[in-house]
């Protein structure tokens, strides 16, 4: 198994490096691929390529695609944490009710300065999450079933002032549904810095705990009596991958199925082992983000809200997941 997953990580690598050679192509002005890589060689080597090409290519595509890229390892990773801690394969990086704290966020930010959105989106997932911890910790540990049932009372609370706020400016609306469907337009590098800063500390820090969450795969009482302290386990994990889905969400907007279907694509090709998925599970969100969001900004009607792009892909790709579960 350990075999496959080094070949099938090698493989994912392989693909992003095309993916973002494909996307760095497909846009309202094709440029050759042939053209794109002497483009990206001369300005490295500052060798005078032609500015046109490479401001096309290092202020509008190039950051978008990074973006894209790290949003897709970000969510990948809260997912399988998710799904580990709750022993819970429906589990997603929302479950503790980031989208619905970011969206009122969002609501209020479109409200008050579109230039507020990111950090109010990013406060507001954030207190959120917060409620959702107090709520579901006792004796110094937080009980699962307990932030599921926070995670989804604050969601709908959040999720209510939002949509009463849209309701009373829906001049608004467009802006917001726009928000709330995910997007990575406007991209700029300082996003790409925090989102890769972000990355740097989740995936390193899921890393540490890989045989603590493979252990927990078990249950809590039979990790406890291996000697695990579950209570560090998930509050360490479940916070870090909570900030950097905030973060993540405050940027793009709310991109589903990504978090949910990365973990499963990973353990049907590399088992269980968390420390193979920790890393198979982000290149897999990586790669379908990337293609999602090369397609919503190449459709004939222009562009289109990422998130329903993975939808229609992630949806048929969960449901056969679940089929072959199902016949097992």
């Amino acid at each position: 198994m350990k075999s496959r997953g080094y070949i099938f990580t090698f493989f994912l690598v392989l693909l992003t490096f095309a993916n973002t050679v494909i996307s760095l192509y497909i846009g309202p002005v094709h440029i050759p691929i042939p053209v794109i890589l002497e483009n990206i060689y001369r300005t490295l080597i500052r060798a005078d390529p032609n500015w046109t090409v490479s401001t096309i290519i290092f202020y509008v595509r190039m950051p978008r695609i990074i973006l894209a890229v790290l949003i897709g390892m970000i969510l990948a990773i809260s997912g399988l944490v998710t799904q580990t801690i709750f022993r819970n394969p429906l589990g997603d990086p929302y479950l503790t009710g980031v989208s619905s704290g970011a969206a009122l966020g969002a609501a209020i930010g479109f409200l008050i300065s579109p230039f507020l959105v990111p950090f109010l989106a990013f406060f507001f997932a954030m207190l959120a999450v917060g409620i959702s911890f107090l709520i579901s910790r006792s004796g110094g540990e937080i009980r699962a079933e307990i932030l599921i049932l926070a995670g989804i009372s604050v969601s709908f609370l959040f999720s209510a002032v939002a949509s009463y706020l849209i309701y009373l400016k829906e001049y608004n609306l467009r802006g917001v549904l726009f928000w709330l469907l995910g997007g990575l337009y406007g991209a700029t590098w300082s996003e790409v810095y925090y989102i890769f800063i972000a990355v740097l500390i989740a995936i390193p820090v899921i890393l540490a705990f890989r045989k603590e969450l493979d252990i927990m795969l078990m249950g809590d009482e039979q990790a406890k009596s291996l000697g695990v302290d579950t209570g560090k386990v998930k509050t360490v994990t479940l916070l870090v991958t909570s900030l950097v889905t905030s973060l993540a969400v405050s940027f793009v907007g709310i991109i589903g199925f990504i978090g949910l279907v990365s973990p499963h694509i990973g353990r049907k090709i590399v088992g269980e082992s968390h420390a193979m998925l920790a890393i198979v599970a982000p290149l897999i969100g990586a790669n379908l983000l990337l293609v999602s969001d090369t397609i919503a900004r190449s459709t004939p009607q222009g562009e289109i809200p990422v998130g329903i792009i993975t939808a229609f892909i992630g949806s048929p790709v969960l449901i056969y997941l679940l089929f072959r579960r199902r016949r097992m």
